[in-house]
């Protein structure tokens, strides 16, 4: 009797120990979610840094919904990381951005609002060649560029008058009102030699 009893009490443990530990999965079946798992060598978890791994991450800014960084398959799109961020926001140039690009890792996209470009040339596109050199520039040739208007154009002309001439393109950044939005959408066409 003793001896029936004790087996009785150990196939009792035994099984409320392996309903407690979770259930075996190989790596061919899809893992239900809310268990836990044991691991042997014929079974895989598939780990966080795995499903990574097949993402890149881009940092989406400006005149959208939700900025921030997003983790989206290496074959997206602009189009694909607007969206994921909430699409665009109340006063965005909708047509700026080319959204047919494809992404890559790492990679700022910044969506700007329509009172950036004011003053904006789609000309500028269509011929990149005639870069606009921002130490020899005037007014009007400077107000061609995306987002500058007669009073940025003023400044950059006050700024190179007082400080002498720009070393470098990014010194742009210095004059009030010209930070990393505007920079970033005239970068393309200005040239300091």
């Amino acid at each position: 009797c003793m001896f029936i009893l004790w087996n009785i009490i150990m196939v009792m443990a035994l099984s409320s120990c392996s309903s407690d530990r979770g259930v075996l999965v190989s790596k061919d079946e899809e893992k239900p979610t809310g268990e836990s798992y044991i691991c042997s060598e014929e079974y895989e978890q598939t780990s966080d840094d795995e499903v990574m791994a097949d993402e890149i991450a881009v940092y989406v800014c400006g005149a959208v919904e939700a900025p921030g960084v997003y983790y989206i398959s290496p074959e997206s799109i602009k189009e694909d990381a607007l969206n994921i961020a909430g699409g665009y926001a109340y006063g965005a140039a909708t047509t700026y951005v080319n959204l047919a690009e494809p992404v890559t890792d790492g990679e700022k996209i910044y969506f700007p609002y329509e009172e950036e470009l004011e003053g904006y040339s789609p000309i500028l596109e269509n011929n990149q060649q005639n870069k606009i050199n921002i130490n020899t520039a005037t007014a009007e040739e400077l107000m061609t560029l995306p987002g500058i208007g007669e009073s940025k154009a003023d400044s950059i002309i006050d700024y190179r008058e007082a400080n002498g001439a720009f070393q470098s393109i990014d010194e742009i950044t210095n004059i009030p009102g010209i930070k990393e939005g505007i920079y970033n959408n005239i970068k393309d066409y200005i040239v300091v030699n």
